[in-house]
């Protein structure tokens, strides 16, 4: 994961430019009052009957209904950040912290990015199934011999959702290798902030450079290769750490404000079978 040096100068100058100075502990309060009012926007979202996320939820009732998964993802993005934001100086753990932050409204939007139905439907049952191939992976590891009848009635639920919807194939879904996370940040990048496409994805990258030790990205925000050396005693930027936590908490807001828009927006075609 290596940013070129033409996005890691665009970064470091837009970062640059951001913050005043003299007071970026005002930045860090403004963003964490921020962060209280998007936790309320999202409380308020409300699935509307007939819309696009009713729409895929009525495929999946019995089951985790898909638009909990997508606030879930969500609710981990806000506590995550105000996780990173919640003590006093910033340290080397909060660069982890946001990073993952960034993963989860990614992957809030990456299921609902899809405009159609089929779609979206198919996001959200490769969700279920790469989480579940995951826990199979977990369980090998601890035991060679796992119970994996969680396994085929996940198929069978797979097989139920899928055989209404005009041309999504069930295989396409328990066969589908999981997208990498690089890709779902890109996507999230360029949509929720057309402006600046690259910036959610290169403060990710960023994020996870300085925090595995990545000197050329470390340097690129200001810490010098003796302290990446030693990280009990990394010395973080205040303007830089409050650029980064600003850009996560706006990140966050666009997401929360496209997933109302996804509960409230009106399916197009409100056929049974679609």
């Amino acid at each position: 994961m290596e940013m070129d040096e033409h996005e890691l100068r665009r970064m470091s100058e837009f970062l640059d430019a951001r913050v005043p100075r003299p007071d970026p502990q005002a930045h860090l309060h403004a963003s964490r009052a921020r962060l209280e009012s998007i936790g309320g926007l999202l409380s308020s979202v409300i699935i509307v009957p007939g819309g696009r996320a009713f729409a895929v939820d009525r495929h999946f009732e019995g089951t985790f209904l898909p638009s909990d998964l997508v606030r879930t993802q969500l609710r981990l993005a806000q506590h995550y950040i105000e996780s990173a934001c919640g003590g006093g100086a910033p340290a080397l753990a909060s660069f982890v912290v946001l990073r993952v932050a960034i993963e989860c409204m990614a992957t809030a939007h990456w299921l609902i990015a899809d405009r159609s139905l089929r779609g979206r439907v198919e996001r959200f049952l490769k969700r279920m199934w790469w989480d579940t191939e995951s826990a199979v992976d977990m369980a090998v590891v601890a035991d060679a011999d796992p119970d994996l009848s969680a396994v085929y009635d996940l198929e069978e639920t797979i097989h139920e959702i899928a055989q209404p919807i005009k041309g999504l194939d069930p295989e396409k879904v328990t066969t589908s290798k999981r997208v990498a996370l690089s890709s779902i940040v890109q996507e999230a990048s360029r949509a929720v902030r057309p402006s600046y496409p690259t910036l959610m994805q290169s403060c990710w990258m960023a994020c996870a450079g300085v925090s595995h030790g990545n000197i050329s990205i470390s340097a690129g925000i200001g810490v010098e290769p003796r302290a990446v050396r030693n990280p009990a005693e990394h010395p973080i930027s205040m303007n830089v750490y409050a650029n980064f936590l600003e850009i996560a908490v706006t990140d966050l807001q666009t997401t929360v404000e496209l997933f109302m828009l996804y509960a409230t927006e009106e399916h197009k075609n409100r056929r049974p079978v679609s």
